[in-house]
């Protein structure tokens, strides 16, 4: 395993417990298979500088793990324009067998730490959602990951917060569209 501290820009970040991606038991087979580990933490990380690229892939990073291609182009105001997704599962409890044929237990899941580095490391805090609220698209922040399985994996590990765009919840006018929620008939959307 490889571990990398890179500053990044950040969107679509749900890496808190209050705003995990739980998947959907009854959805496709990627959606399945988030529920069936309680959940995900995800990220969308935009490069800030190609060098990062490719030192990742200089490293061994696999660019296109099950065909699917790991660095994206996106949109243009954020980094460089491109981004990898990384995540995190929510339960990842591994079973190894060392090399002295003793098992081993690990867990690999969890909330990343999110810490708050807006005033320097000196002065570094955990992240709190309710006092500094969510991360909005264009959060600037250090990122730490980890690669594994020869790069054919990427792993979160932690978030240093180092310029804050706040998340704004954005309801489009009209919506009569929404549909109520499967757990309260009674909830209208909010609306």
């Amino acid at each position: 395993m490889a571990n990398y501290d890179m500053e990044m820009v950040l969107t679509w970040a749900k890496v808190f417990p209050e705003n995990v991606d739980m998947g959907d038991p009854n959805g496709g087979k990627a959606a399945k298979k988030i529920a069936q580990k309680g959940g995900q933490y995800i990220v969308n990380a935009y490069f800030t500088d190609e060098n990062q690229i490719k030192q990742l892939l200089e490293d061994g990073l696999d660019p296109l793990p099950m065909n699917h291609k790991r660095i994206v182009e996106g949109d243009a105001d954020f980094g460089i324009g491109k981004y990898m997704k990384i995540k995190r599962m929510v339960d990842d409890v591994r079973v190894f067998t060392n090399k002295r044929g003793e098992e081993i237990t690990r867990d690999f899941g969890g909330p990343p730490k999110v810490v708050d580095l807006r005033d320097g490391v000196e002065s570094k805090r955990l992240w709190s959602v309710e006092e500094d609220g969510f991360l909005g698209n264009g959060t600037r922040s250090r990122v730490q990951f980890e690669t594994y399985s020869s790069g054919a994996g990427v792993r979160l590990l932690n978030l240093g917060i180092l310029n804050l765009v706040e998340y704004e919840n954005i309801s489009s006018g009209d919506a009569d569209w929404v549909v109520p929620s499967q757990e309260d008939p009674q909830d209208d959307g909010g609306f």
